[in-house]
C-alpha cells in the first residue's frame, strides 16, 4: 500500500488539513473538551481514550473516502442517498441544526478571544471573521484547501513549541503524573463519544477527497487525516499532565496551561492560530453546504451555483446563525447537542460501517479496481 510523492498533497495533505481545520474550532479551542473526554481518565487512561479516538477517526474517514471515490459522491446529499436512501434528509436536518449552533458559538467565541487578547472590539472581530469566511467560500475549494493547509502547518508549529516548552519547564511534573497515575472512569466510552461528536461532519467534508484516485490513497489518506485530527488532543492531554489534576477544574484548560508557562508571545501566537482555525472551521462547513447546493443545481439546471451564489449562501447562513443566537437558540440547541451525536450514529456511522462496507465489497466483486456504474 503506497502513495507516490506526487500524490502526497492531493491525497494526504489536503484531506488531513481539511479534517483538522474543520473540527479544531469546535473540538479543541479551549481544551475543555479534552479535559472532559480524555484527561479526566488520568494520564494513561487518557492515552487509551486517544487511541480509540484516533482509530475511530481513521476508520470512518478511510471508509468514507473510499465510498466517495468508488461512487464519485463528493456532496453529503448524494453520499447519504447512496448510504441510507430516501432517509438522507435526516442527516441534513441534523447537520443544519448543528451548523447554526457551531457558527453562532464560534462567531462570538472568536470575537471574544480577539477582544480579550488584543483589545480589538468584539463586533470588529466578528466582522473580520465574517468577511474572511464569505471570501473563502466565494473564491472556492482550491483557495479554501490552500488556506487550511497553511493553518494546519501554523497550528502544528505552535503546538510543537507549546509541547517543547512545557517539557522543558515542567517535564518532571509530567513524568510524575504518568508514573503515579491510575485510570479512572470508562475511557473507551469517552473515546467513542468524542469520536462520534466529531466524525459527524465527515460527509460534509467529502469535497476534500476529490484528489484521491485509488483505494490505497483513500485508506492512507483517511488514517493520516484521522491521526492529524487527533494530534492536537494528544498535545493537549500530554501538556495538561503538568498541571494534573488541577487542570481538570479549569474552565479554559489550554489558556490556563499556556499562562502557567509565563510566555506572553506564545499565548498571542496561540490566539492568532485559534482565530484562524475558527475561520477554517466555519468556512469548511459552509463550503460543504455549497457543494451540496452545486450538486442539486447540476441535477435540476445543468449548471453549478457559481461564486456569487456561494458567497451569498455563506453570508446568509452566517447572518441567520448570529441573529438566532441573540434569541437564545444557542442555549436551547446546546442542551440537546449530545442527542444530535446519537442521531449521527444512527443515520451515518452505523450505515457507513454496515451498508457502506457492503456496497464497497459488492462493487469490488463486480469490477475490481473499476468504478461501478
Amino acid at each position: 500500500m503506497t502513495v507516490t510523492r506526487s500524490r502526497i498533497v492531493p491525497a494526504i495533505l489536503v484531506p488531513a488539513a481539511v479534517f483538522q481545520s474543520v473540527i479544531f474550532g469546535g473540538a479543541y479551542g479551549t481544551g475543555r473538551e479534552i479535559a472532559e473526554f480524555v484527561s479526566r481518565h488520568g494520564p494513561w487512561g487518557g492515552m487509551l481514550s486517544l487511541a480509540v479516538i484516533c482509530a475511530g477517526f481513521g476508520t470512518v474517514l478511510a471508509l468514507s473516502f473510499e465510498l466517495a471515490r468508488v461512487f464519485r459522491l463528493y456532496d453529503y446529499r448524494n453520499f447519504l442517498k447512496r448510504l441510507i436512501g430516501s432517509a438522507w434528509w435526516l442527516y441534513e436536518l441534523l447537520f443544519l441544526v448543528a451548523l447554526l449552533l457551531v457558527l453562532a458559538v464560534n462567531s462570538f467565541a472568536a470575537g471574544s478571544i480577539i477582544e480579550s487578547q488584543f483589545g480589538i472590539p468584539q463586533l470588529l472581530g466578528i466582522g473580520i471573521l465574517f468577511v474572511a469566511v464569505v471570501l473563502l467560500n466565494f473564491f472556492g475549494r482550491k483557495l479554501l484547501e490552500g488556506s487550511m493547509s497553511f493553518w494546519m502547518i501554523a497550528l502544528t508549529a505552535v503546538l510543537v513549541v507549546f509541547c517543547a516548552m512545557t517539557l522543558t519547564l515542567d517535564g518532571d511534573a509530567i513524568g510524575e503524573a504518568f508514573a503515579g497515575s491510575s485510570m479512572t472512569g470508562n475511557w473507551m466510552v469517552s473515546g467513542l463519544q468524542y469520536t462520534l461528536y466529531n466524525v459527524a461532519v465527515v460527509p460534509v467534508l467529502l469535497y476534500c477527497a476529490r484528489g484521491i484516485e485509488s483505494r490505497s490513497e483513500a485508506i492512507v489518506g483517511g488514517f493520516v487525516a484521522g491521526a492529524m485530527g487527533a494530534f492536537p488532543a494528544l498535545v493537549f492531554h500530554f501538556t495538561f499532565m503538568a498541571g494534573y489534576p488541577r487542570v481538570l477544574d479549569e474552565a479554559l484548560p489550554t489558556y490556563w496551561m499556556i499562562g502557567q508557562l509565563g510566555v506572553p508571545w506564545l499565548m498571542g501566537a496561540y490566539v492568532v492560530v485559534l482565530f484562524g482555525m475558527i475561520i477554517q472551521t466555519m468556512a469548511g462547513l459552509l463550503h460543504g453546504l455549497n457543494e451540496r447546493m452545486d450538486a442539486w443545481f447540476m441535477e435540476q439546471r445543468g449548471r453549478l451555483c457559481g461564486r456569487r451564489a456561494h458567497g451569498i449562501i455563506a453570508a446568509a447562513v452566517l447572518i441567520v446563525s448570529l441573529l438566532l443566537s441573540r434569541f437564545g437558540i444557542t442555549d436551547l440547541v446546546a442542551k440537546g447537542y449530545g442527542n444530535l451525536a446519537w442521531g449521527y450514529l444512527l443515520v451515518f456511522v452505523l450505515p457507513l460501517l454496515t451498508i457502506g462496507a457492503y456496497r464497497l465489497a459488492k462493487a469490488y466483486s463486480v469490477a475490481p479496481g473499476v468504478r461501478p456504474t
